[in-house]
C-alpha cells in the first residue's frame, strides 16, 4: 500500500481501516458485523442516524453507487448541492450528501485526535 498520510506522518482514517481489515481478521470481522463498534475502537464516533455500509471489494466486480433523488423528484434540478461529487484525479470519486461529507470530516478529526 502506498504511503499515504495526512501531512503530519500519521495515517488517515481510511488507510488505517484498510490496514486493519487486511491484517487483523478479528477487526475485519467486526468491521463487517458492527462498523460502529469497529470505528469506536479507533476513537471515532459515528453520529446517530448515520448508517454505515462496509463492502469488501472483489477483484471481479465493478460497483456503481446511484445517488438518491431529491425528496420530491420535481425539485431535483432546483435543489442546490443535493449531492457533492469528490474526485481525486481520474482515480475515484465519492458521491455523498453535504451532511455526510461533514460527518466524514468530523470522523477524520476524531481519528486524528485519538490516534496521535
Amino acid at each position: 500500500m502506498q504511503d499515504e498520510t495526512n501531512g503530519n506522518g500519521r495515517a488517515s482514517l481510511e488507510r488505517r481501516l484498510v490496514e486493519l481489515a487486511w491484517t487483523d481478521p478479528a477487526f475485519a470481522e467486526l468491521l463487517q458485523k458492527d462498523p460502529r463498534r469497529a470505528l469506536a475502537s479507533l476513537g471515532v464516533e459515528v453520529s446517530p442516524g448515520v448508517k454505515i455500509d462496509v463492502r469488501r471489494q472483489r477483484r471481479d466486480t465493478l460497483y456503481f453507487v446511484i445517488p438518491p433523488l431529491a425528496p420530491q423528484p420535481e425539485d431535483a434540478e432546483r435543489t442546490p448541492d443535493q449531492m457533492d461529487l469528490w474526485e481525486s484525479g481520474d482515480l475515484f470519486c465519492w458521491i455523498m450528501p453535504q451532511a455526510l461529507k461533514v460527518e466524514l470530516l468530523r470522523m477524520r478529526q476524531d481519528f486524528r485526535r485519538n490516534n496521535p
